[in-house]
């Protein structure tokens, strides 16, 4: 029997934790699923596509640097770009007829995907035969970029209630709920489950109780860890006559060449120190260590909360960053870490913190990290369900979730 395609899609973001997030989704739908992940720019190096998972490649938008706007200025190049677009993706839908749809993200963030998904989606609704059951996921936390955050939550609310079958939040509830950040006028009709956070390498995480004496810093896919490293390796001269304490820091395969080789230049000089572009699996080296640092991106603050590492998270700042000061705060609040926002970031505020983050001791959290399998079994429920749209997913909730097992193991 062939297996059945399953088509994820995947906003075009800046770093790299969804990517992977979406291949770890990819990875275990393969064991009943053809997933064809329809991904938003090339991988970056060191990113090793899963077996039994196929990838299709969508030509980036290019940007001007720290902008945020599209680089194809001409009017009529862009409208021919997103019609060549929309065009390609509603025929590899034609080519697979995949049996479930799944987006990340949107309709939530960046509103520019709608320009060529809202066409396939419009095409799934007016199909007179059987059509895939479609699916959204998006993360723990949901901070508007734009002025009219009324608007854009009843725009959101509309789209999926037109178009999704169900909307999945990779969120412990306890942590976050969905409705603290989305409130529009309407209540949503689309069921809603938080799954708990999704942590792809947690089989992975090192299990022996006996850490390493060392200060891991690390910044996600490393776009915009600059500032972070920078500070780091200058506060080391001062840690390491204090505390004696060895550093690693992990540049991230995203992160500059010049910065690499700068950070490479400055460690060759201090004792302790180590530089490491990537490493294979960031949890599990956050796990064999006693201190970490990080910007609180989603992967780094579940990887923390799953491994019990001591950790000082330091946000990036801006709003297109809000949600990891969101989360880091939230964080430090359970106790699971501590606060060191960017800025006051410089060599001394990061070595006093450390000094401090030597002598903590993180909080266990009841926080679920079972969002990955929780989400399999969400999954598998909508395909058994079947292809008609009135059959109802039976969600414990109609907007907000309580427990995620309580949600996943609920009555089919």
């Amino acid at each position: 029997m062939a297996r059945r395609d399953i088509l994820i899609y995947r906003v075009q973001s800046e770093g790299i934790g969804k990517l992977l997030n979406c291949l770890a989704l990819a990875r275990s739908l393969s064991r009943q699923f053809h997933p064809v992940v329809l991904n938003n720019g090339a991988l970056p190096p060191g990113i090793d596509v899963p077996d039994g998972v196929d990838v299709v490649q969508l030509p980036a938008w290019e940007h001007a640097p720290g902008t945020g706007v599209s680089s194809i200025w001409n009017v009529q190049e862009h409208r021919r770009a997103l019609a060549k677009r929309s065009d390609f993706l509603q025929q590899i839908y034609a080519d697979l007829k995949p049996e479930m749809l799944l987006v990340d993200t949107y309709p939530f963030g960046d509103k520019s995907a709608g320009y060529e998904l809202l066409p396939l989606l419009e095409k799934i609704r007016n199909s007179s035969g059987p059509s895939p059951r479609v699916v959204a996921c998006v993360q723990d936390i949901q901070i508007g970029t734009g002025s009219n955050s009324q608007t854009r939550d009843d725009e959101t609310a509309r789209i999926l209630d037109l178009y999704f079958d169900m909307l999945l939040v990779h969120s412990d509830p306890s942590f976050a709920l969905l409705e603290e950040y989305f409130q529009p006028k309407n209540a949503l009709s689309t069921p809603v489950y938080h799954t708990g956070f999704l942590l792809p390498g947690q089989n992975s995480l090192y299990a022996s109780g006996t850490r390493e004496n060392r200060l891991l810093v690390s910044a996600g896919g490393g776009v915009t860890g600059g500032p972070l490293f920078q500070a780091a390796i200058e506060a080391h001269r001062f840690l390491w006559d204090a505390e004696q304490l060895p550093m690693t820091i992990v540049t991230g395969p995203l992160s500059s060449r010049k910065k690499w080789s700068e950070l490479r230049r400055l460690g060759r000089k201090m004792p302790g120190v180590t530089i490491k572009h990537s490493v294979p699996n960031l949890g599990a080296e956050m796990s064999k260590v006693r201190y970490s640092v990080s910007q609180c991106g989603y992967n780094t603050a579940t990887e923390a909360v799953a491994s019990g590492v001591s950790a000082l998270f330091v946000p990036s700042s801006g709003r297109r960053h809000a949600e990891q000061a969101e989360r880091a705060h939230r964080l430090a609040h359970w106790g699971v870490g501590r606060l060191l926002v960017q800025e006051h970031l410089n060599a001394v505020s990061f070595a006093n913190e450390i000094s401090q983050l030597v002598r903590f001791a993180p909080r266990e959290t009841s926080f679920s990290t079972a969002g990955l399998a929780n989400t399999m079994t969400l999954l598998d429920r909508a395909y058994v369900g079947g292809m008609d749209h009135d059959q109802p997913l039976r969600p414990q909730s109609r907007y907000s979730s309580g427990n995620p097992c309580a949600n996943v193991s609920g009555d089919r």
